[in-house]
């Protein structure tokens, strides 16, 4: 929660338990490709591993905080969706740490979380978003307040299991003869 940026998605439907969206930086012609996004449903992320689950975020506050939204999209159309969206849960990498004012997309790629409850959202990125795309934060969200979440409610393990997450590199031998070798690919 300490770094947050725009996350603009383009998303494409595998099935109706899976999406995988890139994400750009704007929705501009010249926006950098930052990162990906898979969107999975409440039946397929019970059956992921619990060491996996923390990896994961639920969609439900994004949604009802009216600050998940689809510029263009007409209103019907857009609840719609954002009703099967409210019960997903996504795992995103962001390979680009815009926020850090790079040219390139440099160091690790990175885990990210998203909002999962009032308070954490930066208010400057609130007031540029709703203003550069005319939206209401508030009033989407009294639009939403009805839109109901996972049938089993969020996961305990999911959002990071209430923890933050860090990428970390390391070096491993590469000797295939090794017999360590397998193993160490865990």
């Amino acid at each position: 929660m300490t770094r947050q940026v725009q996350a603009h998605h383009f998303c494409a439907h595998q099935n109706e338990e899976m999406r995988q969206c890139l994400i750009y930086d704007t929705p501009e012609a010249n926006a950098k490709l930052i990162g990906l996004e898979y969107i999975i449903s409440e039946n397929l992320f019970l059956t992921l591993p619990d060491e996996e689950k923390p990896l994961w975020h639920s969609h439900l506050y994004e949604v009802k905080s009216g600050v998940l939204f689809m510029p263009r999209v007409p209103g019907p159309i857009e609840r719609q969706d954002l009703e099967k969206v409210c019960k997903t849960y996504g795992k995103t990498i962001h390979f680009w740490q815009i926020d850090k004012g790079d040219n390139l997309p440099l160091g690790l790629p990175q885990l990210m979380m998203t909002l999962t409850r009032d308070g954490q959202l930066d208010d400057e990125l609130a007031r540029d978003v709703e203003k550069r795309f005319g939206v209401s934060f508030e009033k989407e969200r009294a639009k939403r307040a009805d839109m109901a979440g996972p049938t089993h409610g969020i996961h305990p393990l999911a959002n990071g299991g209430g923890k933050g997450l860090i990428t970390k590199l390391r070096e491993l031998h590469c000797n295939r003869t090794d017999p360590s070798f397998a193993s160490s690919q865990l």
